[in-house]
């Protein structure tokens, strides 16, 4: 399951935000739902070179610029009613992740249907210099799905790609030899939520503060 903006918006439609810090770079800034729930609670705070996000979806430290919520503006986009999440640039300044409770914190995770999907790329790339009947073929995706597929889980790469390494078919040697490298990851939900909230709520915080900055 990922996390896109819409389902972001529909978890914090009826959020407040309450300034508690706001002196220059240094902010605490809150966001929970105006009758008191605490569902999808989040706070930002912020201190020279770092944004921290904690909440009901997990805590995350990011690095990179004295100020950060300039750094997450870069991305901006000029569609108001779009949030622009930048995955790949951000996580890169990702400096530390909560541990979900049981050690088992990440930004991303290990995906099965990623893999599956490399796996039937390969294959499928393979077998265009094969003469093959189509008995053959399905022989052989039956063997995938016997000794590969009925191992692979979300979040257990090593096992899916050991039952990958040990796969042999005596019709069709050496398949999966240099596939070592693969990365099948992909951005965790609780990750990607957190990056649509910081969009989010710096453009709420900015919006804020735009009528009290008008010059005198």
């Amino acid at each position: 399951m990922t996390c896109d903006q819409k389902r972001f918006e529909r978890d914090v439609a009826n959020h407040k935000m309450t300034v508690v810090r706001d002196d220059g770079v240094d902010r605490h800034i809150k966001f929970r739902a105006a009758d008191g729930d605490s569902s999808y609670w989040f706070e930002i705070l912020t201190w020279p070179g770092a944004l921290c996000i904690r909440g009901d979806c997990g805590t995350y430290v990011f690095s990179r610029l004295t100020d950060m919520f300039q750094f997450f503006r870069t991305d901006r986009g000029n569609d108001p009613k779009k949030l622009y999440v930048n995955e790949g640039y951000w996580a890169e300044k990702l400096q530390a992740v909560s541990c979900d409770g049981y050690g088992k914190g990440a930004a991303e995770r290990f995906s099965a249907s990623q893999f599956k999907a490399r796996v039937k790329d390969r294959v499928d790339s393979c077998l265009e210099g094969y003469e093959t009947t189509a008995e053959q073929r399905a022989d052989l995706w039956q063997e995938i799905n016997d000794e590969i597929f009925d191992y692979v889980e979300d979040g257990h790469g090593g096992e899916a790609f050991r039952h990958m390494h040990d796969f042999e078919s005596k019709d069709f040697p050496r398949l999966f030899e240099d596939c070592w490298e693969w990365n099948c990851n992909e951005y965790t939900f609780h990750f990607l939520w957190n990056l649509y909230a910081i969009a989010w709520a710096i453009r709420q915080y900015d919006a804020a503060r735009v009528p009290t900055e008008q010059p005198a």
